[in-house]
């Protein structure tokens, strides 16, 4: 039985800065947040399957610049506030505890609105975790990390780099999202279309190495693109000093699900960080060559198994 659709809502987090809020299943049943990664990415009608047949209250939130949300723009697009807006959303709603649901950066986001606010947080499912630190960044965007595994595809994205200069070396991450920064403010259209593509098409690659995927050009590439780009040129706006500052404050039953071959959240990091996690309601689940995207069939079936406990 698909999700019934309850209502949709747009909530003010700040000053002309609205949030896109859809709620689906049956009220009065737990509530459940679902997070979408990214950033950027918005919130889709195969995240509302996830839940299918589950008698939940699932609140799906278009983060800021994703989706039906409006207003604000880059500045205002911070992980902090990103964090703030969840729990502005909670009380919106009189919400006293819910579950939460979420991959990728959707679950960097919740890992920590959960260690701030851990009294708000039943219990918790992500995947794909990342962790949003200095060698999480070098491992997606620099020159020793996925890079090495994938050279053919991240020669594709690197050349629409050097061709703004041609006397330029490019040597390290910094310097590689700098001149994506010009390439994507770029006066020229075309030269931002390309820039996006390229973008787009090098985390697909990672997150589904698997599939051939042929990149579009709408509004949703581009609001993914400038905030990835955006988080990435500010360092996740000290999100490794907040994963630390909340250490040992979660208090939510937490299941963690990591795909063996997940490229974008690569499987030794999440090691190296949980060797330092004080967290003793936590369970990591390892998904046989699984890879970061929901599209890869046994890391759906892994989540949505994990989902069903929720409910």
């Amino acid at each position: 039985m698909s999700l019934a659709f309850i209502r949709h809502a747009m909530v003010e987090v700040a000053k002309d800065i609205t949030l896109s809020v859809s709620q689906y299943g049956r009220l009065g049943a737990k509530p459940v947040l679902y997070l979408h990664g990214g950033p950027g990415a918005g919130c889709h009608a195969s995240d509302v399957t996830l839940f299918e047949y589950l008698d939940l209250h699932v609140f799906f939130i278009d983060q800021r610049g994703c989706g039906r949300s409006q207003g604000g723009d880059l500045s205002t697009n911070t992980l902090p506030a990103l964090i703030d807006d969840i729990e502005v959303v909670r009380q919106y709603f009189a919400i006293e505890k819910w579950a939460i649901v979420g991959g990728s950066y959707g679950a960097t986001l919740g890992w920590l609105y959960s260690g701030l606010y851990p009294a708000r947080v039943s219990e918790q499912v992500y995947w794909g975790l990342f962790l949003a630190n200095a060698a999480a960044r070098d491992w997606l965007y620099g020159y020793n990390g996925a890079a090495q595994f994938f050279t053919h595809a991240f020669q594709a994205f690197r050349p629409e780099i050097e061709r703004q200069d041609q006397h330029i070396t490019i040597e390290d991450t910094d310097q590689i999202l700098s001149c994506y920064h010009a390439l994507l403010h770029s006066a020229c259209s075309q030269q931002r279309q390309k820039a996006i593509v390229a973008w787009n098409q090098w985390e697909q690659t990672l997150a589904s190495p698997s599939q051939i995927r042929v990149m579009g050009n709408g509004p949703e590439l581009a609001s993914i693109a400038h905030i990835e780009h955006h988080h990435a040129m500010h360092h996740y706006f000290s999100a490794s000093e907040l994963f630390e500052q909340i250490e040992g404050c979660i208090s939510a039953k937490t299941h963690l699900i990591q795909g063996e071959l997940d490229w974008v959240c690569p499987t030794h990091l999440l090691t190296d960080f949980l060797q330092n996690v004080q967290h003793h309601h936590l369970t990591v689940e390892h998904v046989k060559s699984g890879y970061h995207s929901l599209s890869d069939a046994k890391m759906l079936r892994t989540v949505m198994q994990n989902i069903a406990v929720l409910g």
